[in-house]
């Protein structure tokens, strides 16, 4: 019977990773959100846990694929705002965003919805 009560304790949906969503609705309809996703640092290992090659060989793979790593970062965080969006239903014709800033640990932007809330 513990074990039962354990297992069917909610989790979190994913450890390391803090999203906020706040909106704000002006007095004319216009509509706005401030979205922000926090991952956790990844753990990186003291040089007394690797060989020297080890090391050597993964900066090298960071180094080549940072390029594409930048883009990578801002897609996954721009299709986990498009799933916040939709999650919510706040913006429902799209939206311009008025202030970003994202980087391999997160981001956060600011948007105004192009549909003016119901009254």
């Amino acid at each position: 019977m513990i074990l039962a009560g354990c297992a069917s304790e909610p989790t979190a949906p994913n450890p390391g990773l803090k999203e906020s969503f706040h909106t704000e609705v002006a007095a004319n309809g216009s509509k706005r959100f401030t979205y922000t996703l926090e991952m956790a640092a990844p753990q990186l290992r003291g040089p007394y846990t690797e060989s020297p090659q080890m090391r050597g060989g993964m900066m090298r793979q960071q180094d080549l694929g940072r390029g594409r790593a930048g883009r990578g970062q801002r897609m996954n965080f721009d299709y986990a705002l498009e799933l916040k969006l939709k999650e919510t239903g706040f913006c429902r014709d799209g939206y311009f965003v008025i202030d970003r800033a994202v980087s391999q640990l997160g981001g956060e932007v600011r948007g105004e919805c192009r549909d003016a809330a119901a009254r």
